[in-house]
């Protein structure tokens, strides 16, 4: 069975990063362990060492993770977390398959019980949780994010694209303020590349650094980025509203229209996905449809 679509694989391989011995036993002492570093990790690294996982943190964002990973998740599994330190996580290391298209019950409820947890704000996260930081008061729209990340995208842009992706945006922004329906745990970087399962069949969700209280579309947006099969869609929105998760009237046409913020925010800061017309065959896709 083929795995859903994940041009971000090739991607991320492409980044080819090295790590010295030397760094990993400074965090977790002398091993004659091989050492592997894994595909995956744009913002991190990962260091597979014998049977744990070594993943180079943001300090400013450790704890948070730390504490969404030893979550006793129902819907789904997160590797353990085994050890922290002041720049670092050891998880324990998983065999892991690509997401299946016949997941997408799974994904629906897991990412249904991560949404469970809502917010009185759109904001960002501290260790515990708790808002640590608002966004500047405006309307709850989407919008003003998708223009900000066109602002830095620009200058790598086919010069064509701005002035269409600007009216796009003013053609739906009271769509896009009608579709916020309040703030939730959002994963933020819930796309197909962190989404697996075991040898189990289990799900398996992995690098939750991004986690904000956001609008919920904002994960769905990434699971479609890559349009999975229809199946899969129907199945993933069945199960995300059986299980308490909402969705709004026209959301995968909303959430394609959030998207564009995020594969532009792709497109400014990782000079490696420009090699790619992956992004901005997708971007143009979603205008085209309207």
């Amino acid at each position: 069975m083929e795995p859903l679509r994940n041009p971000e694989a090739a991607w991320s391989r492409a980044l080819g990063r090295t790590i010295d011995r030397a760094e990993i036993e400074r965090r977790i002492g002398p091993t004659s362990e091989p050492i592997e570093v894994l595909s995956g990790g744009i913002a991190n690294v990962n260091v597979r060492v014998g049977d744990r996982v070594l993943r180079f943190k943001d300090p400013s964002t450790l704890a948070k993770e730390a504490r969404l990973l030893a979550r006793p998740w129902r819907s789904c599994r997160t590797p353990a977390v085994l050890a922290t330190g002041d720049d670092f996580i050891v998880l324990e290391y998983l065999a892991l398959r690509p997401l299946p298209p016949t997941a997408g019950a799974a994904v629906g409820r897991a990412l249904a019980e991560i949404h469970a947890d809502t917010y009185p704000e759109i904001g960002f996260l501290a260790g515990d949780l708790t808002i640590a930081g608002t966004f500047p008061e405006g309307p709850p729209t989407f919008c003003g994010y998708v223009r900000a990340m066109l602002r830095e995208a620009e200058p790598f842009v086919d010069p064509s694209l701005p002035p269409r992706i600007r009216a796009h945006l003013d053609a739906i922004e009271d769509e896009a303020i009608a579709s916020y329906d309040g703030a939730v745990l959002t994963h933020g970087d819930f796309k197909v590349a962190n989404l697996h399962v075991d040898d189990a069949g289990a799900l398996v969700i992995l690098d939750w650094e991004f986690a904000w209280a956001g609008p919920r579309l904002f994960d769905v947006a990434q699971l479609l980025r890559w349009h999975p099969p229809e199946p899969f869609v129907r199945d993933f929105a069945a199960a995300y509203v059986a299980a308490g998760g909402r969705l709004v009237p026209d959301w995968r046409r909303m959430a394609a229209a959030i998207d564009l913020g995020h594969l532009l925010a792709v497109y400014a800061h990782n000079p490696i996905m420009r090699t790619s017309d992956d992004i901005p065959r997708r971007i143009d896709e979603t205008l085209a449809a309207g």
